[in-house]
């Protein structure tokens, strides 16, 4: 990808809020405009694993993690999603690779 082509989102609020449609919108047009996105889910926003619409983003090109610690606490079966499981650490690099960072808390 080019200069200014990764856009990196972090999503820490539960889909009931309207910031899950937003995340998707954003990365819709993100995809169309030809950028690179990461979605790093943490704190409830692991709770999107489970919102159809959220991994139907990922055949369309968007990579999706979330926070294993955050997962578990929650009584989440990572093993049964196509999410990445990850850590800090992981979201630290995806940080350091984007060009951007939008967060919604």
């Amino acid at each position: 990808m080019a200069e200014g082509n990764k856009l990196g989102i972090l999503l820490t609020t539960s889909p009931e809020q309207q910031d899950m449609q937003t995340v998707i919108r954003i990365s819709e047009a993100a995809l169309a405009a030809g950028k690179e996105v990461q979605l790093f889910m943490m704190c409830d926003g692991v709770y999107g694993s489970g919102c159809k619409h959220l991994l139907d983003m990922i055949p369309k090109g968007v990579t999706i993690s979330q926070c294993h610690h955050n997962a578990e606490e929650r009584h989440i079966e990572e093993e049964k999603l196509p999410i990445k499981s990850a850590s800090q650490y992981i979201f630290s690099g995806i940080i350091a690779d984007v060009d951007r960072l939008i967060t919604f808390c």
